[in-house]
């Protein structure tokens, strides 16, 4: 217990010194103005890793390597400074204070950065990682759940109103994990409803992101190279449109799986000489061996050179192929066509045409 109110004593003092309670109090104002009818109120703070580590060590290391309990922290000393200065009426619970840390940079350390050239990535404990990318693909601005209130529906139960279950997002975690139907109360295990009229919505941005040596992959400048390698990057709220296509950013962020295929299997077998000797010679670059193989695959039916960006999805379909007909991810028949009619009439199970 004294290990962590000295480690709130230390964000307490931090945060004075970096301007945090200021700006802690200012937001405050704008939520009281605003008139918010939410049931959670986000507290954005950039944090210096450098700056803490030499105020208080264990602070710094849980910052950097533990974000979530980092988050608490910080979480609870901002509750206790709303509640003691009386800057927000309607905030009840811890629960209602939704805290972001961002740092504003990281130790320059080999175990601190993201190479998008390296397989596997984001296997590792959920900690902040720089990385360096470019951008090539971004989508438009939508919306997301910050946080959402839920109340249980056993009226007798003292969950049936007040602040107890509240969710907010969390890093890597999708809306399912924040909005659903699912969920059950803690004390009677009744289902929840959600309170829709308190939900907080943000704003939330994808953008692809590269490594600028994939550009010449091919060695001609063809858009599809770009895509070989990317990963998405999640922008939120006051960082959406913070980019721009084409441009080389340096960001840091957690990395975590979004989404994984439920049933990836493999099974071994014999591969040929020559795609071994391939491999080994493509080896100096991660993504020169599977950007050849796609330029020359189906070179009978389409010219080198043509079509790589889907040549390369069919690789792919049939790496994942499995013996199941009905899987949705299985690639039958790869037609050459102008006539989709006569593709129509085969009754094919799946095709995927090239139109001349």
């Amino acid at each position: 217990m004294d290990g962590l109110n000295s480690l709130k004593e230390a964000i307490i003092i931090y945060l004075d010194r970096s301007g945090g309670l200021s700006k802690l109090i200012e937001d405050c104002k704008v939520f009281k103005g605003g008139q918010q009818t939410g049931a959670v109120y986000r507290f954005s703070f950039d944090v210096n890793p450098s700056d803490v580590l030499e105020l208080d060590a264990t602070l710094g290391d849980c910052i950097l390597h533990d974000p979530v309990k980092a988050v608490s922290l910080f979480q609870s000393v901002c509750y206790l400074s709303i509640k003691t200065l009386s800057l927000i009426d309607h905030i009840e619970t811890e629960n209602q204070v939704n805290v972001v840390l961002k740092p504003t940079h990281l130790p320059p350390f080999p175990n601190y950065c993201l190479d998008l050239s390296e397989f596997p990535r984001g296997y590792g404990p959920m900690r902040p990682l720089a990385l360096e990318g470019l951008v090539i693909a971004m989508t438009r601005v939508t919306k997301y759940t910050q946080g959402a209130r839920f109340l249980c529906s056993e009226e007798k139960c003292p969950c049936s109103k007040g602040f107890q279950h509240i969710r907010v997002h969390a890093p890597g975690a999708t809306e399912s994990a924040t909005v659903r139907s699912d969920f059950t109360c803690f004390l009677c295990s009744s289902p929840l409803k959600e309170d829709v009229k308190s939900r907080v919505l943000g704003d939330k941005q994808l953008v692809e992101l590269i490594h600028v040596r994939a550009v010449d992959v091919l060695g001609v400048h063809d858009a599809a190279s770009l895509r070989y390698q990317s990963v998405t990057l999640f922008l939120r709220d006051e960082l959406c449109n913070s980019m721009r296509i084409g441009h080389l950013y340096q960001v840091v962020g957690i990395p975590a799986h979004v989404h994984q295929w439920p049933n990836v299997t493999w099974s071994p077998c014999l591969v040929s000489n020559n795609f071994q000797n391939l491999q080994t010679a493509m080896a100096c670059s991660p993504w020169r061996f599977a950007a050849i193989v796609a330029n020359s695959f189906g070179s009978p039916v389409i010219p080198p050179g043509l079509y790589n960006t889907l040549k390369l999805g069919l690789l792919l379909s049939l790496v994942q192929t499995e013996d199941n007909p009905d899987s949705p991810y299985q690639l039958d028949v790869l037609a050459l066509t102008s006539e989709t009619l006569i593709i129509d009439r085969s009754g094919f199970f799946k095709c995927t045409c090239l139109f001349r």
